[in-house]
């Protein structure tokens, strides 16, 4: 194994690990500690950050797979997948926002919905690369 292909396997492990930890024990823990009004503030704050930082994540995983010259697909066009379902939750963030502000459960739990699918499937798509490799 290369060092590109060394880079490539860690930067998606720390996806994943950024995803688990953040879906099940931080989002978790703060619903459990925090008041609902409190709660939605730390979230509201957080989540941009969130798929911010996967989103940068995937880019440095997909400079790693072109640097390197790793097989593009499935390798590094799943990176480029990742980076755009991120992409799209960090663009959905004001529309939930809102929704969520406006009572308006139907759209919340779709805009919400497609949110969790898509960094779902971001999760199963680092988890697989390791596995590709």
């Amino acid at each position: 194994m290369n060092l590109g292909s060394t880079f490539f396997i860690l930067i998606s492990g720390i996806s994943a690990g950024v995803i688990l930890f953040q879906s099940f024990v931080v989002a978790s823990s703060i619903f459990k500690v925090l008041p609902e009004d409190n709660a939605g503030i730390l979230l509201r704050n957080l989540f941009p950050k969130f798929f911010l930082f996967l989103a940068a994540l995937a880019l440095a995983a997909l400079a790693t797979g072109l640097i390197y010259r790793l097989e593009f697909f499935p390798l590094v066009f799943m990176q480029f997948v990742n980076f755009i379902f991120f992409v799209i939750c960090y663009s959905l963030i004001p529309a939930t926002n809102k929704a969520r502000d406006e009572d308006n459960k139907k759209t919340f739990g779709m805009l919400h919905t497609v949110s969790v699918l898509l960094t779902l499937l971001a999760l199963i798509i680092n988890l697989s690369l390791v596995f590709l490799i």
